[in-house]
């Protein structure tokens, strides 16, 4: 049986099997931990305050949803009607205090969880079920409440542990763009190459474990993610972390290795973080950038107006 808690005033808890998943509505809808197979997958957030537009999403910890944008900057001309609207650094939802609404189900007890864009006219619905049989899903729902179409770059950014043991499996071959391999100088290096292929210097390195990243570097790119359905694995020792899309697709995943977190202090995408990370961002646009995706990339998912878009994650643990 699915049940639902809150040991720490303002958290929700919902649980199921062996799984745990805690949500902190007044900090955007956060999941601050993720308990699937008995494991804790996410990396804590690092701060007990809700998420600021000056803080990089990559330095929060947990997870965070990321809508219209995670990419701060100005609206692009195409998107008519907002020429004069700025987008906050990390997006807007993880900035709102959104409505929720506890369901019971056939599976057990669902969170849903619902945005209101601000600089753009739309909505975005999350719905946390935790299953009897252990296993996460989060199904998600879109709509624009414009006149025309818009471009939407949803990702949900999950921030994990890194270390010797991780390995990290994406479709293989699948085209992976990076858009950032940043070192003390943080010069960005872009190349698009097929995953987990890197060539670094004259070292080819496999992806896949990314703690082969040398120490002191943080590499950020983007993976094109096949058709309505497809799976990323995280593997920790025996215990393998696999995320399903499904529903209308997910076309990309970003991806960012931190090996720099063992410097305290470091300067980057991970700023002040004091351990090794890894992040991955399962999105609807890439990069997250409107100015990127709308320009060169033209990677982008545009919602056609009140025709909802709906799409899923499903969690769940492989021995």
């Amino acid at each position: 049986m699915t049940v639902v808690r809150a040991e720490v005033p303002g958290t929700i808890v919902l649980e199921g099997g062996d799984a745990r998943v805690t949500v902190v509505p007044a900090h955007g809808g956060r999941v601050s931990a993720l308990r699937v197979g008995g494991r804790e997958w996410l990396m804590p957030p690092r701060s007990a305050t809700a998420p600021s537009a000056e803080e990089s999403v990559l330095a929060g910890g947990g997870w965070d949803e990321c809508a219209p944008a995670a990419g701060g900057g100005p609206l692009p001309e195409v998107v008519k009607g907002q020429r004069s609207r700025t987008i906050a650094r990390g997006g807007e939802t993880r900035l709102q205090r959104p409505s929720i609404d506890l369901q019971t189900t056939i599976e057990g007890h669902a969170l849903r969880t619902q945005w209101q864009g601000d600089a753009l006219p739309w909505t975005l619905t999350r719905t946390l079920l935790v299953r009897r049989d252990g296993v996460v899903e989060a199904s998600y729902e879109a709509v624009s409440l414009a006149k025309q179409r818009l471009p939407f770059l949803w990702s949900a950014h999950l921030l994990l542990p890194l270390s010797k043991q991780t390995r990290l499996r994406l479709p293989d071959a699948s085209r992976f763009r990076v858009t950032g391999a940043e070192v003390g100088d943080r010069v960005p290096i872009e190349v698009t190459t097929p995953w987990p292929r890197y060539e670094l210097g004259k070292q080819v390195l496999d992806l896949s474990a990314p703690w082969m990243l040398p120490k002191g570097r943080v590499l950020q790119g983007w993976a094109d993610l096949t058709g309505g359905q497809a799976t990323v694995q995280i593997q920790e020792g025996e215990l393998t972390l696999a995320i399903t899309t499904d529903g209308e697709g997910v076309p990309f995943c970003g991806v960012a290795v931190d090996r720099g977190g063992l410097r305290h202090g470091a300067r980057g995408a991970f700023a002040r973080r004091a351990a090794p990370a890894l992040a991955l961002a399962p999105s609807l646009g890439a990069p997250d950038r409107y100015a990127d995706a709308l320009g060169e990339w033209q990677s982008v998912t545009w919602l056609a107006p009140n025709e909802p878009r709906r799409w899923s994650l499903t969690f769940r643990a492989l021995r």
